[in-house]
């Protein structure tokens, strides 16, 4: 597998992984890879001068600001480490406590939009995860279906175009997105002693007051905002990796509800470096689908027909 990921991401699968970026919010690929087109043509060397005048540079739109940083968070202590760590299962305990510890597999099925330079592209999407390290997209986006699997050892994409391994790079992004997925899996770490997070400070996020915690992962350190009146994740602050470089990745939750006792997000808004990337919105949660585990194996590649 190609750890370079420009090299992996080959040119015949630019229309289709620019769409693959807007699958479930909550699902690695949607974050790792951004919604700019790349240009398809080689740039033209040793090109004879035209004797035509110049055209003029087309006008450049005008640009936002990305929103600034966080600033990096002090050095942890024995108390920081433990309010963390009391505050994420105090979610845990909100969202289903025990209960969620039964949940073995999940099936989400998800509509929305997502912002790309052509205007909003339209996505609909079934994942299908079993915790704590398998995934599954089937996502159904204007240029085809787009699959994406996980088995908690390698990543790949497939499309109608053929076959993708994903990079190395991306293995610890697919955890993170497994783990943040309605924050059930975060949950479930919580719930078995398996969390090292730091309690930052109090903040405002989405007009709410919020506990920040800054969980250690293999991708780098998260920020997650934790509502102070009902416990329960509604934010996370994170780097995340694409093709074109680093972005800061913003996950906004809310309109949570009860399935089977457990609380999970129907609404999810991602911003890219301070702009909306991706809105979608959960229509159904089924739990224990006990799916085939053959479905996250990465596919045969077909042999082309003679």
């Amino acid at each position: 597998m190609q750890s370079n990921l420009t090299s992996a991401i080959r040119p015949r699968f630019a229309t289709v992984l620019l769409a693959a970026a807007a699958l479930l919010s909550a699902a690695p690929l949607r974050a790792q890879l951004q919604p700019q087109k790349p240009s398809l043509t080689p740039p033209q060397q040793n090109a004879p001068p035209s004797s035509a005048p110049a055209a003029p540079a087309p006008e450049q739109a005008p640009t936002s600001t990305p929103a600034p940083a966080p600033p990096p968070a002090p050095p942890a202590t024995p108390e920081t480490l433990a309010k963390g760590k009391a505050i994420v299962l105090a979610a845990a305990k909100a969202a289903g406590g025990n209960s969620l510890k039964s949940v073995k597999s999940v099936e989400i099925h998800v509509s929305g939009q997502a912002n790309t330079p052509n205007g909003p592209m339209d996505l609909s999407l079934k994942l299908i995860i079993v915790f704590p390290d398998r995934l599954r997209n089937d996502a159904e986006l204007p240029v085809g279906t787009v699959t994406q699997g996980f088995d908690g050892k390698s990543g790949w994409v497939q499309t109608r175009q053929g076959l993708i391994d994903l990079p190395e790079e991306f293995l610890a992004e697919f955890s993170r997105g497994i783990a943040l997925t309605g924050g059930w899996g975060l949950y479930q770490q919580a719930l078995d002693g398996k969390i090292e997070a730091q309690y930052i400070d109090d903040e405002d996020f989405d007009g709410k007051k919020t506990s920040v915690v800054q969980w250690s992962t293999g991708s780098g350190p998260v920020r997650l905002y934790f509502d102070s009146a009902t416990h329960l994740l509604v934010g996370a602050h994170f780097r995340t990796i694409t093709p074109q470089g680093d972005v800061q990745a913003d996950q906004h939750w809310s309109d949570f509800r009860a399935v089977e006792g457990n609380q999970f997000p129907f609404r999810n808004r991602v911003d890219h470096d301070g702009q909306k990337f991706t809105e979608t919105t959960v229509s159904e949660v089924k739990i224990n689908v006990n799916p085939d585990p053959a479905i996250f194996t990465r596919p045969a590649e077909e042999k082309p027909s003679s």
